[in-house]
């Protein structure tokens, strides 16, 4: 604070000074440029405030600027890369997304909406919390990231116009606050149908007012509603010949947009679909045996440098997973894997220990 007043009075009395010079001999102003100085002395001032209060103020609390929303696509990128199995669509879609809408934050003409569908362990959730710790210096702990849980937020459909209203109001607070905000619902099928129908306006193109600008935010939705059906969809293209790494997002998007529309859960009937405001549905491909083994290293990878024994991998797939009726895909994908590795890896301490005594 006393740095932005220092700043604040070295500004006044440089004004005054240039006033004073230009009063009394004002042949000298023929030599300048008052305008370029004026432009100069205003440019320095709120240079010299942002610094003051990026390293003062924000140094300690969270602020909604370039130190606290850090806008890391590359970041991300490798996040999904390096630790997301089997979903190169989703991977590609969304980063693509999220990068083109933050280059191109100042011109958007409408928040970035992405509604994230498939079965459970197939890395929804995984996404939507890399995708707060490229943002948000914070992570999922920033003020800036807003998340909704269906059976916790909204668990009564009889209360539904209630919901309706609170988060209205909660999503213009979170806007007013921070511009650049993120939400996320998950759960999206347990929520109640007509949920979203309040908020349509806030997702469209040219979602501003004179207080307000939506235009910068982004909404996730997750949900399992589809899972089976992007299952199905995708062994009709395998069998006809589409290798899984060769299938698109086009093969899926309208699926989803049908499913999502028909299907029991929050967006069912919702005018978010009917008004086209959601811009991408993602796909989220059921996983297979090999997929799951590279989840299951992953954790292993946490603790230990060893690495695993082919054994010891078939004894925790046994464990962990089961496949559906064409045997190919796993009923819960990687959802299992972390206790199960957890569970295990105790188990083998405890035999070495025994052993050792």
């Amino acid at each position: 604070m006393r740095l932005a007043a220092c700043s604040h009075r070295s500004s006044s009395v440089l004004l005054w000074l240039l006033v004073i010079v230009f009063g009394v001999q004002p042949g000298l102003a023929s030599w300048f440029n008052i305008g370029a100085v004026l432009d100069t002395v205003s440019n320095a001032a709120k240079s010299s405030l942002k610094f003051a209060k990026n390293n003062g103020y924000c140094a300690l609390a969270e602020c909604c600027n370039e130190v606290h929303v850090r806008f890391d696509i590359q970041e991300l990128r490798t996040a999904l890369e390096s630790s997301l199995y089997g979903q190169h669509i989703a991977r590609q879609v969304i980063v693509n997304a999220i990068g083109g809408h933050l280059g191109n934050i100042e011109q958007s003409e409408k928040p970035l909406v992405m509604s994230l569908h498939g079965l459970p362990g197939t890395g929804k959730n995984f996404v939507a919390e890399h995708i707060t710790r490229a943002l948000y210096k914070r992570g999922a702990a920033s003020n800036f990231v807003h998340k909704f849980l269906g059976r916790i937020h909204f668990p009564l459909e009889s209360e539904v116009k209630k919901y309706k209203v609170a988060l209205v109001e909660h999503i213009k607070a979170a806007v007013a606050k921070c511009p650049n905000a993120l939400f996320i619902f998950d759960e999206v099928e347990k929520m109640p149908p007509g949920l979203f129908d309040s908020i349509v306006a806030l997702l469209d193109n040219h979602a501003y007012t004179k207080a307000l600008d939506f235009r910068k935010a982004i909404f996730i939705f997750l949900s399992n509603v589809a899972g089976p059906e992007i299952a199905v969809r995708l062994k009709s293209l395998v069998d006809s010949g589409v290798w899984r790494d060769e299938t698109k997002l086009h093969h899926f998007e309208s699926t989803l947009e049908i499913a999502s529309y028909n299907l029991v859960g929050g967006l069912y009937k919702s005018e978010l679909i009917e008004s086209h405001v959601v811009d991408h549905f993602v796909p989220f491909l059921p996983l297979e045996l090999r997929h799951v083994e590279q989840c299951i290293r992953t954790e292993y990878r946490k603790f230990t440098d060893q690495k695993m024994s082919d054994q010891m991998l078939s004894d925790i797939v046994k464990e962990a997973i089961t496949f559906d009726d064409t045997g190919l895909y796993s009923n819960t994908g990687c959802k299992r894997v972390s206790k199960k590795v957890e569970a295990y890896y105790y188990g083998e301490l405890r035999k070495q220990q025994k052993q050792e005594l």
